[in-house]
């Protein structure tokens, strides 16, 4: 299913365009994306073949879960990916964010100015929003401490153990 289109005050949070296949496939194989995330290879194919599959999800129309995925866009040029889910993670009553950045266009607020319109408008979903983080990323725990965190808990699956971040609402 197509998300929404949402408009902070400097980007906005699209679906995926086709031409940005391969600033996509530069977000995804970034070493320090690869550390961070969670499914992550390092892998130009493995990364070209999720776009893909994004695309095909965006066309989903029967999938009664929420599975939301952007391209965060400045002047239509594509800086970073947000995705707002329904995961193995979440409860019935939460969804998780999932985020990454350019490494163009790191360290320039545009994290911190998305969670802030998502954080504003949380109540739209009527969810509780979550963030799975390594634990030894602590830029992106910085930057949810900024949200407001009201429990942390430690999980573990098949790729390692992640702190379950439970944001304010």
């Amino acid at each position: 299913m197509r998300p929404p289109t949402f408009h902070t005050q400097k980007y906005s949070l699209q679906p995926y365009r086709p031409q940005d296949e391969d600033l996509f496939v530069k977000m995804g194989t970034d070493p320090i994306a690869v550390q961070f995330m969670g499914g992550a290879s390092g892998k130009e194919e493995e990364d070209r073949a999720l776009f893909r599959k994004i695309h095909k999800i965006y066309q989903d129309n029967t999938s009664e879960r929420v599975f939301w995925i952007w391209g965060i866009y400045k002047k239509d040029r594509l800086l970073g990916h947000f995705e707002l889910k329904e995961t193995e993670n979440t409860g019935k009553e939460e969804l998780e964010i999932v985020y990454l950045v350019h490494p163009d266009a790191r360290r320039q607020g545009l994290m911190t100015e998305i969670l802030s319109y998502f954080k504003t408008h949380q109540s739209n979903w009527g969810k509780q929003i979550i963030a799975t983080v390594a634990p030894h990323n602590t830029h992106s725990l910085m930057l949810l401490e900024k949200w407001g965190i009201t429990k942390r808990e430690e999980i573990e699956d098949e790729e390692g153990n992640y702190l379950k971040i439970y944001l304010d609402l």
